[in-house]
């Protein structure tokens, strides 16, 4: 592959700017709006040869949790295509794999054993020494929240009193998308939110975040979190937003009611929940050792 363009925005950016139909063709924009769909929940410096069909497939099990529909997927998918087939076509990439467009509950939902979450904490702290990265991870893998949601997380939204995660904003104050949500403080990670909150309010007030300033942007974070993942040696498809697959996993493996999986993740449609309540064995040998 051409040094210069190896990262998916490299890709895009040179797909439109030499591809005649993105450049002057009406569905330009809508071809740039599915591009950022992607470099949204992988980012900019994700590697062009790494974007494989299981990569597709968490990618399109991220935004259905978030609400889109089949249709709006296929069409990110079809512009992720249209880049990888056009940097193949100009030499720039030796193959462009083919992605079959989505069917309902299609993909794999893959988890962490709360074992690796653990591993993942450990390299973070004393192999890589960011235990900034290693406290993401666990807040992550312990509330189920979405990167997006952990970034915008504000020192107010937390009751350490009540126990409780106000995703959205605070119960009670009606945010603009109607999403408001409480997710209870698991023990494991309380110390780690008390220490976070009064410091963030400390130094930046109520509206100062947790996370979010830690970070640059989404990308920087996923790059950091990269780096512990290769060392476990997971294969593709395993990504940041895995920490909430694993929890979900977790709840339904525990036997936690999907409603209340459903609350707590915060998901628009049953269907999607569901999809956790028989995704590992254990949850099955629950169900029947329960009768």
């Amino acid at each position: 592959m051409d040094q210069s363009v190896k990262t998916w925005q490299q890709g895009v950016k040179y797909t439109f700017a030499t591809r005649h139909t993105w450049r002057h063709g009406n569905g330009a924009e809508a071809a740039r709006i599915n591009c950022e769909h992607f470099t949204r929940l992988r980012g900019a410096s994700f590697p062009l040869k790494k974007i494989t069909l299981p990569v597709i497939v968490q990618v399109g099990i991220e935004m259905e949790e978030e609400g889109a529909s089949d249709a709006k997927i296929n069409r990110v998918v079809s512009s992720v295509s249209t880049v990888l087939k056009h940097c193949e076509a100009h030499g720039l990439l030796s193959s462009a794999p083919k992605f079959p467009r989505r069917k309902e509950n299609e993909g794999r939902l893959f988890y962490f054993t709360k074992e690796e979450v653990q591993r993942l904490i450990y390299l973070s702290t004393e192999v890589f020494e960011r235990p900034d990265l290693a406290d993401v991870i666990q807040f992550a893998a312990y509330t189920g929240m979405r990167q997006g949601e952990i970034m915008k997380l504000r020192s107010m939204d937390v009751d350490l009193v009540g126990n409780r995660i106000c995703v959205g904003g605070m119960k009670g104050v009606e945010t603009k998308a109607k999403n408001c949500r409480v997710i209870p403080i698991h023990p494991s990670i309380y110390s780690l939110v008390e220490k976070r909150a009064h410091s963030c309010l400390l130094e930046k007030g109520d509206k100062g975040k947790l996370f979010g300033d830690d970070w640059a942007n989404r990308d920087q974070l996923l790059r950091a979190f990269y780096k512990p993942l290769q060392l476990l040696q997971k294969p593709e498809g395993y990504v940041f937003h895995t920490l909430r697959h694993s929890c979900a996993t977790w709840m339904a493996e525990a036997g936690v009611p999907v409603h209340s999986i459903k609350e707590i993740l915060g998901h628009r449609r049953i269907e999607t929940t569901l999809r956790y309540a028989h995704c590992t064995s254990k949850a099955l040998d629950l169900a029947i050792s329960a009768i």
